[in-house]
């Protein structure tokens, strides 16, 4: 888009300047959120409190498409985790945009697709995987993207065990054990700063013979 189609859409847009912790005002089922800077965590709430992880989004990211839509009743919390700042359209705003612009719809449905098939794996996941297999599955993830090296991978910095629950659906409880279980075989060590695979291959057998 050109600055007076950018600067447009900033006119229709509230904003939300955010600190590490608060959390972004607005829900999913009315606002579409644009993160312009820094880092939101998304996660699902269960009516018991318990939270779920749907994914983090950096600068350049947006969640609440799905909401706005109608597609979804979930009840979503988004997360600052460093300084960030959010624009916002209303429901009304988001669909005559999707409206106005081709090119935007057209770029909506190739996210809303990419949304949808990561959202059917997860599913897939929970459904037929074992606690230690979702956490497997997960680490495999972060190694990928951390990048894998001589069979080695260093994820920086290291996944407090709290995210990893959250993200696979378990206790901290739980997750601690199965890990303490990978350094027991000698396929991981972890500080504060990195969290090191050190046979990646063997992680990925494992996960294949469960």
């Amino acid at each position: 888009m050109d600055d007076s189609r950018l600067a447009g859409i900033a006119s229709r847009c509230s904003w939300q300047s955010l600190q590490p912790g608060h959390i972004a005002a607005g829900t999913s089922r009315d606002t579409f959120f644009m993160v312009c800077d820094g880092k939101m965590r998304v996660s699902a709430l269960s009516p018991n409190g318990r939270e779920l992880l749907i994914s983090d989004f950096e600068r350049g990211g947006h969640f609440g498409a799905i909401g706005v839509l109608g597609a979804s009743a979930a009840s979503l919390q988004a997360q600052a985790l460093v300084p960030s700042l959010l624009a916002c359209l209303s429901r009304a705003d988001f669909m005559n945009l999707v409206r106005e612009d081709a090119v935007v719809g057209g770029r909506m449905l190739e996210s809303l697709q990419v949304a949808t098939e990561q959202l059917i794996s997860r599913v897939i996941e929970l459904g037929i995987l074992r606690i230690a297999g979702r956490l497997y599955s997960h680490l495999l993830e972060l190694a990928r993207a951390a990048g894998v090296q001589d069979n080695q991978a260093v994820i920086e910095p290291a996944p407090r065990h709290v995210d990893l629950a959250t993200r696979i659906a378990a206790s901290r409880e739980e997750v601690s054990r199965e890990l303490a279980r990978l350094r027991h075989l000698g396929l991981l060590t972890s500080t504060r700063q990195a969290l090191v695979l050190h046979d990646v291959s063997a992680l990925e057998r494992k996960l294949q013979a469960l």
